[in-house]
């Protein structure tokens, strides 16, 4: 039960009260208002008869009760006057109760009501005690509780039914155990829940249908343990859920539909509970949660689908399970990761087309495969990013996999993030123009050629030992074919040379000098003495190369 701070004492008085718009009645009702022991408010309404009102109601004539006090209204009690069946619809025409107040310990019942004529409306009234029970209601009309305050332990509109008009709660204020519209069908009016306060209530919108128009919860508030939005169908209309407040309470969107309209929770704060949106079709809809803020507690997209699921700048505080069963994009950039944000899918079927992670400030664990994910794609997939921002997106998954001591993934985003990083100088270059671009297409070419087609950034001990034995050769061969077009040979310094043919010693001289090993029975003449210089050089800078790579291998 909600910590009710708030209490009301009614009075009936034997004098009349007369409204604005004429109306008179016999007797008047003195509420006054409580917080604790301090009065805050004293007002008075007028008290009609209950019999007069459900005469009215039998003759279907439009209701003005604004500014009235009812106690124990029922419309369950008006078909037993009337000997109406059980369940039997009663027309409400044009129902106008603003400024009324309703109060009952056994419950207030508009149960099976159709409100009908041009709207109907309980704005600014409050509802006190007991049970409020709008089940199986029917609205062919606008219906306004803006303002409305309900001190009860339920109110339950289950399986209601708006059929056209709008619904409108906004600046509502519950102090309720439950707030229930499970299997409400909200129809084709625009529906506003708009800065309510739904206080420490249990809310459930379970099965709900929400047809063509726009909802909007925006800036409301949620302080209950549970908070249920469960299995419900969000049709052609915007979902606005901006600026929302849910507390700590566990918060359930699983196994939801969205199917054409915006979906928004921007700048919105879940709290400790967990936040579940597990097998949530969005369809082909954006949805942005963009500057939200996630607590502690886990939040849960697992086996959900979705277009564009934005959660740039968001604080994620707790573990996130992002092992979405298909997604278009998924944007993280910018946000603030404390704990475990997980892609791997283990088992289970995942699809995500691209991710992007550029500006993360990972604080916590990435757990994300390179392989099963296709990081690579996810990153390069990126239509709009430049070569710097996939870079660096490309680092931080370096980063995260050597945290994780997944360190072939980690060479392989490594790879991705030098390749990227030259990629991104050489643009500048080209976009300076002059000198600066022809030197930033030449050191493109050396950095392609020594560090990346060689040895792969010095990941790949293979691929440098593969380059060593082509570089060797490749001078060989050169060696070997050179001295029949210049004046260029390889001369034995001890007279032996019948032993060795010239291709012999075309590879024997390129080994030693390779190699740097220098024994001097062969010794190059003419032309080749640059060539084996060069040769020498790139002996020494592959050797290292190899030892980095080789000693980097095994030290992880």
């Amino acid at each position: 039960m909600p910590n009710r701070t708030v209490h009301y004492i009614t009075r009936i008085i034997e004098e009349a009260f007369n409204t604005e718009d004429g109306r008179s009645f016999k007797r008047t009702a003195v509420i006054e208002k409580y917080k604790g022991q301090s009065k805050l408010s004293t007002n008075k309404l007028g008290a009609p008869d209950l019999s007069e009102v459900y005469e009215q109601i039998n003759a279907e004539e439009n209701l003005n009760l604004s500014h009235c006090y009812f106690k124990d209204f029922s419309l369950k009690t008006y078909r037993k006057l009337f000997k109406i069946d059980d369940g039997a619809p009663v027309k409400l025409t044009s129902f106008q109760a603003d400024h009324s107040f309703f109060e009952s310990e056994y419950g207030t019942d508009f149960s099976y009501a159709e409100f009908g004529g041009q709207s109907s409306s309980f704005a600014y009234s409050t509802f006190n005690l007991g049970r409020v029970n709008f089940n199986y209601t029917k609205c062919a009309t606008n219906l306004n509780f803006n303002h409305s305050e309900f001190n009860l332990e339920e109110l339950s509109m289950k399986f209601a039914e708006f059929e056209e008009g709008d619904i409108r709660f906004s600046g509502a204020h519950f102090n309720c155990t439950d707030v229930m519209f499970t299997n409400t069908n909200f129809g084709k009016g625009n529906v506003n829940f708009r800065q309510v306060n739904f206080g420490e209530s249990h809310v459930s919108f379970q099965y709900a249908r929400f047809d063509n128009g726009d909802v909007t919860f925006d800036k409301s508030k949620f302080r209950g343990d549970f908070i249920d939005f469960r299995k419900i169908e969000f049709r052609n209309g915007k979902t606005d859920f901006k600026r929302v407040d849910f507390g700590n309470g566990n918060i359930n969107f699983s196994e939801s539909e969205f199917k054409v309209g915006k979906i928004s929770f921007r700048s919105s704060i879940f709290g400790s509970g967990e936040k579940k949106f597990e097998n949530v079709d969005f369809g082909d809809n954006d949805v942005y949660f963009d500057g939200t803020v996630f607590k502690e507690g886990l939040l849960c997209f697992k086996n959900s689908t979705f277009k564009l699921l934005s959660l740039a700048d968001c604080n994620l505080g707790g573990h996130c399970d992002f092992r979405v069963k298909k997604g278009n994009f998924l944007d993280l950039s910018e946000a603030v990761i404390k704990d475990v944000v997980d892609f791997h899918a283990g088992n289970s079927n995942m699809y995500l087309k691209t991710l992007k992670i550029e500006g993360i400030k990972n604080m916590g664990k990435l757990f994300i495969s390179w392989k099963k994910n296709d990081a690579f794609h996810l990153i390069q997939s990126q239509k709009s990013s430049s070569f710097e921002s996939k870079a660096n997106q490309f680092h931080i998954l370096k980063e995260s996999f050597h945290q994780n001591g997944k360190f072939n993934s980690e060479d392989s985003a490594y790879v991705a993030f030098k390749r990227y990083e030259m990629a991104a100088e050489r643009k500048l270059g080209k976009e300076s123009g002059g000198l600066s671009y022809i030197s930033s297409e030449i050191f493109h070419f050396f950095k392609w050629v020594i560090f990346d087609r060689a040895g792969l950034f010095a990941t790949s001990p293979i691929r440098v030992f593969v380059s060593m034995l082509f570089v060797l050769s490749f001078f060989a061969v050169v060696y070997i074919i050179l001295p029949y077009f210049a004046d260029a040979n390889i001369i034995s310094s001890i007279g032996e040379s019948n032993q060795l043919g010239s291709i012999g010693k075309g590879f024997y001289h390129s080994a030693i000098t390779f190699f740097t090993i220098g024994y001097g029975d062969f010794y190059p003449s003419g032309h080749i003495r640059w060539l084996s210089a060069i040769e020498g050089w790139a002996g020494v800078f592959l050797m290292s190369y190899f030892t980095v790579a080789f000693v980097r291998k095994i030290l992880r």
